[in-house]
């Protein structure tokens, strides 16, 4: 099922060649299930007037030998194109075999995951930007996709190499569906008896990628998919962790694990994980993985902010896992993953907790429901993001031109009380706001409050995010 992307496919739409025009190049990445592919598949079999063809790149083994690809590659040719299974000598040979296949023009060909693509031959993009130079930008209506997952390896080898630099017509990194479109995959007869607390809960789990999503059987509680998708040693979202390990970030997976699982007890500088990997002080290759996980979207950085200059000071940033999923696996799937093999593990006691706390995250992945809940308009939002000193914490802080908004993000099964309150007048007390703005005070939360709450004076606006996704 195919929801939401409405302004990505409104992008490619201008991004792709028209009829007999010049040649494109679209390069589109995101991390391992964000659906890519299913974007482009979805564009241009149902919104394109001309013929689309796919390529895929073969997943890396631990041999992957120049002429296993190139036979697979040689299927993918015969299957795709209808002709005769080609012999395919090299990769040189290979590209401009499937240049001939499309030299007619008007039509588009996708190469997906392009980190995988030729992976025996070792510089691909090479071949490819000669074979596009010389042949492909010269067929009228023609357009080529990249995709991939490895948001970093595209950027040193296509968006920021000297060949293909200001030839991309159009580049994108892909995010987890926005809230208001995730909720949408599960079927609408079911959804619209389900309390919207209940819908969080599964997205609190998977965040917004949408093949998470589809694994789970919405006629059945979220209790039972757990127990047969997290708690079971066949179980989709069981596997899954050690299959992003392998097919992201391969000869570099225990060197992730191991910042992961640092990262995993909460927010560390780039200091204090050296130290736990035995390291003296950050090197480059540190900031190179922490930089490829960050453009990976599995982790964010947060950095010191100066309330009175507005910057940010890079020197002392923070990481954090804020990918929903991995948060889930390593609070409440990994510390029983023994149990789990052994065919005896339970859910977690605590498994509402786990939920409660992913809401903060998830929100801030979606600010723009965000400043709809605050009634701000995004141009006029100068900066976003959560906010901690000595002795006070901000789940989010809001700048506009004249005012802060602290925003406390609560998921809560019953009413707030007026424990909210006491928290958020410390909060105020203690933010140390500069003298030409004014603050106001936010809770963004589930299952409603009590009026006691909703009436307070050091409560400006109190938005039950139900509300708006009740709406859709």
């Amino acid at each position: 099922m195919f929801v939401g992307r409405e302004q990505e496919k409104w992008e490619l739409e201008e991004a792709i060649a028209s009829k007999d025009n010049l040649a494109k190049v679209i390069v589109l990445t995101g991390r391992r299930r964000v659906g890519k592919s299913a974007l482009i598949e979805h564009f241009c079999t149902n919104l394109l007037d001309m013929p689309f063809y796919k390529l895929i790149g073969l997943p890396p083994k631990k041999v992957n030998r120049s002429s296993i690809e190139l036979a697979n590659l040689a299927v993918q040719i015969k299957n795709t194109f209808d002709v005769p299974r080609p012999v395919l000598s090299d990769w040189d040979e290979a590209l401009w075999a499937i240049a001939k296949y499309v030299e007619g023009g008007n039509c588009v060909l996708l190469i997906d995951e392009i980190n995988w693509f030729g992976k025996s031959h070792g510089d691909i993009t090479s071949i490819l930007f000669t074979l596009w130079e010389s042949k492909l930008k010269h067929i009228k209506g023609f357009t080529l996709i990249l995709t991939g997952s490895l948001a970093s390896w595209i950027q040193k080898n296509i968006s920021e190499s000297e060949g293909w630099y200001g030839r991309l017509s159009w580049e994108k990194i892909l995010q987890p569906l926005p809230l208001v479109d995730a909720v949408k995959i599960i079927p609408p007869e079911i959804r619209e008896r389900m309390a919207v607390s209940e819908q969080l809960r599964y997205i609190m789990i998977s965040g917004g990628i949408p093949r998470y999503l589809e694994i789970f059987n919405y006629s059945k509680s979220l209790e039972d998919n757990l127990k047969r998708e997290a708690y079971s040693s066949s179980g989709y979202l069981f596997r899954e962790f050690e299959i992003l390990m392998k097919d992201l970030f391969r000869s570099k997976g225990e060197r992730v694990k191991n910042i992961l699982n640092i990262l995993s007890s909460g927010k560390h500088t780039a200091v204090e994980v050296a130290k736990n990997i035995g390291l003296d002080r950050p090197n480059g290759h540190l900031y190179a993985d922490l930089d490829m996980m960050e453009k990976s979207a599995f982790i964010r950085s947060v950095r010191p902010w100066d309330l009175d200059s507005g910057s940010f000071d890079n020197k002392d940033a923070q990481y954090y896992i804020s990918d929903p999923y991995l948060r889930f696996y390593y609070k409440g799937i990994l510390p029983q993953s023994e149990a789990i093999k052994l065919g005896t593990a339970k859910l977690p006691d605590n498994l509402d907790s786990l939920l409660g706390y992913q809401f903060e995250y998830v929100m801030r992945e979606n600010l723009s429901l965000v400043y709809k809940a605050l009634s701000v308009n995004s141009e006029d939002v100068l900066r976003a993001a959560p906010y901690q000193i000595k002795g006070l914490q901000i789940d989010l802080l809001v700048e506009t031109r004249r005012y802060f908004y602290i925003v406390e993000l609560k998921f809560h099964l019953k009413p707030l009380g007026m424990d909210v309150i006491k928290s958020m007048k410390q909060k105020v007390d203690r933010f140390p706001c500069p003298a030409n703005k004014s603050v106001r005070t936010a809770i963004i939360h589930i299952n409603g409050a009590e009026e006691k709450v909703k009436n307070n004076d050091y409560i400006d606006i109190c938005i039950n995010i139900s509300d708006f996704l009740k709406a859709i």
